[in-house]
């Protein structure tokens, strides 16, 4: 009798353990989707129930006077930006603010995680530059002002970095330290999108995962562009660059990222099931090899405008990062 209690134990602590060992791959897997249209008109109920832990919301831009600011394409008025953040307060209005915060707070939600993305396609890494010399980094500033606005109205986790232009380390550190200040703007993560330049960022995560000012897991995830000019990218070469980034903290996480299905470039889209193969070739880890910790989506609305589906999408990165 006692042996069989001990096997039926030792079974039971089997399967916990299994399930535990589960419950943490699925918290630690990353599955990211970058959003590019105006959030009011995307269909936000399916994205959060299609198996996304993390949004980047694409593309907003700092003026020369310190206002953040969100560039859409809406339906009705075209190409438009609206004024998010100015003077120290937020100023985008409620809708947004509250379309923003379902992503989290919507029963039964996936989305845990999140960011908002600069690009560097206009003058935004450059005002920010100027501000910076201009006012410094400190949480008195108009910039970090604006930014803690933001990031409070909108329940934001962390800001995206997509700078494939200016490449200035200093600068690039700098509104690092200045966003992720805990007396200031107090964003907790700060992540890249690069398609080239491992040098650049690799210098970047160095001098940031050693600032005084951040936390050290700050700098935290590489969305690493696998279409387009990133198409050749190796995402295990770009995990070892940067692993480790310190003695302080694990190395950071790359996550490749394809674009999906669409019809500006169609030779650079994936469907579904080409996604899936690509992204359970990247999870293994063999001998040098460095498995990646997840995977995500480049959509300038595509899904929606090629009638594709969050769900497949969603589900191809569920069989490679359960």
């Amino acid at each position: 009798m006692i042996s069989h209690l001990m096997i039926a134990l030792v079974g039971l602590l089997a399967i916990i353990a299994s399930a535990s060992q589960a419950n943490i791959t699925s918290a630690n897997s990353i599955r990211a989707i970058f959003l590019f249209k105006d959030v009011l008109e995307s269909n936000t109920t399916a994205l959060m129930a299609s198996g996304f832990n993390t949004v980047i919301l694409f593309s907003f831009g700092v003026l020369g006077n310190g206002d953040i600011v969100y560039y859409t394409t809406n339906s009705v008025t075209g190409g438009i930006h609206t004024t998010l953040a100015s003077n120290g307060a937020y100023v985008g209005g409620d809708a947004l603010a509250s379309k923003v915060q379902s992503f989290k707070t919507t029963p039964d939600t996936g989305i845990d995680r999140v960011e908002i993305s600069m690009s560097s396609s206009g003058t935004a890494f450059q005002n920010v530059s100027a501000l910076i010399r201009r006012d410094g980094t400190g949480p008195e500033t108009v910039l970090s002002k604006n930014f803690a606005a933001l990031r409070t109205a909108w329940n934001l986790d962390g800001f995206n970095n997509d700078d494939e232009s200016v490449y200035d380390v200093a600068s690039t550190v700098k509104f690092a330290e200045l966003l992720g200040d805990p007396t200031g703007a107090n964003f907790s993560h700060y992540t890249a999108a690069p398609y080239t330049n491992m040098r650049f960022w690799t210098a970047v995560l160095q001098s940031v995962a050693s600032s005084a000012r951040l936390h050290t897991s700050f700098f935290d995830r590489i969305y690493l562009q696998e279409y387009d000019g990133g198409a050749g990218n190796d995402p295990s070469a770009w995990q070892t660059a940067l692993s480790p980034r310190s003695n302080k903290d694990e190395a950071v996480r790359v996550v490749p990222i394809l674009w999906v299905t669409n019809d500006s470039k169609p030779s650079q889209g994936s469907t579904p099931a080409q996604a899936e193969a690509r992204f359970r070739r990247w999870a293994k880890s063999t001998g040098s090899h460095l498995g990646v910790a997840g995977g995500g989506y480049w959509n300038d609305y595509d899904i929606e405008k090629m009638k594709s589906s969050y769900t497949a999408y969603g589900n191809a990165l569920l069989a490679a990062f359960p």
